[in-house]
């Protein structure tokens, strides 16, 4: 049996060389504790303001590509695919896999003018 392509280990951070900064959520809409969910078309994400601070993640399960759903009072990122669920920062909280799969890859985020901004590739017609 072909055990796949191996997996790169640790925490990566996506950064596209041909990207521009894109607003997902206004700051007022994204409180403390909050976590909301985005598509800009070319990337699906989450972005969540804990502690002051903020995280986006890939919304796309590292298994198979399963989009991922939000249970937003359990602050858990959960596939449909395979009973796998991740934290809004993208460690992985508990799977069935026979191999668990990565961490969620990260978007590079930022906070300008009242508005939450991912860095991220750019979608048609930009």
């Amino acid at each position: 049996a072909n055990p796949g392509p191996a997996q790169a280990g640790g925490e990566q951070t996506l950064v596209p060389t041909t990207g521009a900064w894109r607003t997902v959520s206004a700051s007022a809409d994204l409180a403390e504790g909050g976590v909301q969910g985005f598509d800009l078309g070319t990337v699906v994400g989450f972005v969540a303001r804990t502690g002051g601070a903020l995280r986006a993640v890939s919304g796309v399960c590292t298994h198979l590509g399963c989009r991922l759903a939000l249970d937003a009072p359990a602050r858990r990122l959960d596939c449909p695919c395979h009973n796998t669920s991740f934290a809004v920062s993208g460690e992985l909280l508990r799977y069935q896999l026979r191999v668990p799969p990565p961490a969620l890859p990260q978007f590079e985020v930022r906070e300008i003018n009242g508005m939450v901004q991912v860095y991220a590739p750019p979608g048609p017609g930009a």
